[in-house]
């Protein structure tokens, strides 16, 4: 035996690779438990002026901010994404530069929007109840399709790397 590998194995050893990324970003992902809670907690931070009036909205965002900045801690150490109910941690290579910046220019602009949004005076336009049915609708989304919109990111997460690459073994 040389120790080199023919070009069929190495081109089955490299599609295998490429199988164990594409399940290893597929299953980090959270639980359905924390799908609702953000759902709830979405539908709560819009819905909860509508209902208990402007005061209450700061001590909505505070609570609001401060389960996201749980979130994330969590997220950071191994027994906090194993209670989120992440088996597995994506390394940072695994995920491709180019997704990694449009994610952020994204996230960017929508923190933008909200800043400016939140500045603007409050049309006449508005009707009862809107941050109510805005809030309903995303906390739903976020409930039932949060799972779905998960494996969405992570596959463009590594679609964007084997797109700009070609793919492993040199195929496009």
């Amino acid at each position: 035996m040389t120790g080199q590998p023919t070009p069929a194995e190495a081109s089955r050893a490299l599609r295998e690779v490429e199988r164990r990324r594409g399940e290893s970003l597929g299953s980090a992902r959270d639980s359905r438990w924390v799908a609702i809670v953000f759902g709830v907690a979405v539908f709560a931070l819009l819905a909860a002026p509508d209902f208990f009036g402007q005061g209450v909205e700061s001590v909505v965002n505070v609570v609001f901010t401060a389960v996201v900045v749980l979130y994330a801690v969590l997220l950071r150490s191994r027994r906090g994404a194993a209670l989120l109910g992440r088996r597995t941690r994506v390394r940072r290579d695994a995920v491709a530069p180019r997704f990694a910046l449009w994610s952020r220019v994204v996230i960017l602009a929508v923190m933008a929007l909200g800043v400016v949004a939140a500045f603007l005076p409050h049309s006449s336009l508005s009707f009862p109840y809107a941050r109510t049915i805005a809030g309903a609708v995303l906390g739903a989304v976020l409930i039932l399709f949060g799972d779905r919109l998960q494996s969405g990111l992570a596959s463009l997460a590594a679609g964007a790397e084997r797109g700009r690459a070609g793919g492993l073994d040199g195929s496009s």
